[in-house]
C-alpha cells in the first residue's frame, strides 16, 4: 500500500477513486490553495476538488 500524499503538488498525476469504490479520477492541476483540477476518467467531467478529500481517496495504480 502506498504512502498518502501530503500536498496538492504530490497529488498531480495520480489516478484515484471517489472512496472506496468510485469512479476513477485524475488529478491534473492545482487549483487554488485548497483544490485541485480533476478529470472524471468515465465522463470526461472537470472540476476543482478538496485537497483534503482528494488525500483520503485511494490511489489506483
Amino acid at each position: 500500500m502506498k504512502t498518502l500524499s501530503r500536498t496538492a503538488d504530490d497529488l498531480i498525476g495520480s489516478y484515484r477513486t471517489f472512496g472506496a469504490a468510485g469512479p476513477v479520477y485524475r488529478v491534473v492541476a492545482k487549483a487554488g490553495e485548497t483544490k485541485v483540477h480533476i478529470v472524471v476518467i468515465e465522463s470526461g467531467e472537470e472540476l476543482d476538488y478538496l485537497v483534503t478529500r482528494a488525500l483520503h481517496d485511494p490511489e489506483v495504480e
